[in-house]
């Protein structure tokens, strides 16, 4: 197998590893929310603290997605291009050889 499509291919499991971690986290905290508001441990003063930290949160992620949005395509070109030099080069070495 070639180092490129070895590559690509570790790039592809890095980001089926991070969005599952993502999502597993997400559901853990789900889960722990939920167990203590039946378990009654959820006080008002914990909910009212939640709500805020969920606000600021949404706030921070409404003004901060553009911005990522643009790292993430500045990252995928950077990379695209990085892929590319690498083959060129991988390439023109079989050439030579």
């Amino acid at each position: 197998m070639r180092e490129v499509s070895l590559s690509r291919e570790r790039m592809a499991w890095t980001a089926v590893v991070v969005a599952l971690a993502t999502s597993a986290s997400w559901l853990a905290a789900i889960s722990v929310a939920l167990a203590a508001k039946q378990a009654g441990v959820v006080s008002p003063e914990v909910v009212v603290a939640g709500r805020a930290l969920v606000r600021v949160a949404w706030l921070l992620l409404r003004h901060a997605v553009p911005a990522a949005l643009l790292a993430v395509l500045v990252a995928g070109v950077v990379a695209l291009a990085w892929v590319r030099r690498n083959e060129e080069m991988a390439h023109r070495g079989a050439h030579h050889a």
